[in-house]
């Protein structure tokens, strides 16, 4: 293994070790580890369009598309982002790790594309892949990219919510219980 090389110092001093510079006035940017938990921003509407063509019931209320979420990502910051008013329904943080934002006078495409590029001035490009963004709108997904978040579509979360359903309990592991055998005599 050939020696490994030392820049010279011309001024002399001891060199040291530190950080970027950062212009005045920013702030240092985060690692993914110093990020959190990962966040994911959910279309709403679109989402709940398309869990509703997958599903015999029908509509899908706002209200189980929040408890999907919730069963879905149990470790991350969720954000459903819904179209229009809330006319009633609840806003803000409804339940630990999950809120819900209406885009009141813009779209809900607007309202993400904001959040996404807040996450890449706050976070940096390494902490803004640690966002997904869960849309099947082009323009949502493209913006999201470009801005270095990760990008699922519905049939993605949609995977995820049927195995749910087929995971069960931790009992077990998902299998049925095996009959009991008769005591032997001796």
């Amino acid at each position: 293994m050939p020696p490994r090389r030392r820049h010279r110092n011309p001024g002399g001093a001891a060199p040291t070790r530190t950080g970027p510079a950062l212009r005045p006035g920013a702030r240092p940017r985060q690692t993914a580890e110093a990020a959190g938990p990962p966040r994911v921003l959910v279309d709403g509407r679109n989402v709940q369009r398309a869990l509703e063509r997958g599903s015999a019931a029908g509509s899908l209320p706002t209200s189980s598309l929040v408890a999907l979420l919730r069963a879905a990502f149990p470790d991350a910051e969720v954000e459903l982002v819904l179209d229009g008013h809330p006319r009633g329904s609840p806003t803000g943080r409804v339940a630990p790790r999950l809120s819900v934002a209406y885009s009141r006078g813009a779209t809900a495409d607007q309202l993400i594309g904001d959040r996404v590029v807040e996450a890449l001035r706050d976070l940096g490009p390494v902490g803004a892949w640690s966002v997904t963004v869960v849309s099947d709108d082009r323009e949502v997904r493209d913006h999201a990219r470009r801005n270095g978040t990760r990008v699922e579509g519905t049939a993605w979360l949609a995977d995820r919510v049927a195995a749910l359903g087929r995971r069960g309990t931790g009992i077990g592991h998902g299998r049925a219980p095996s009959p009991s055998r008769p005591a032997r005599v001796d």
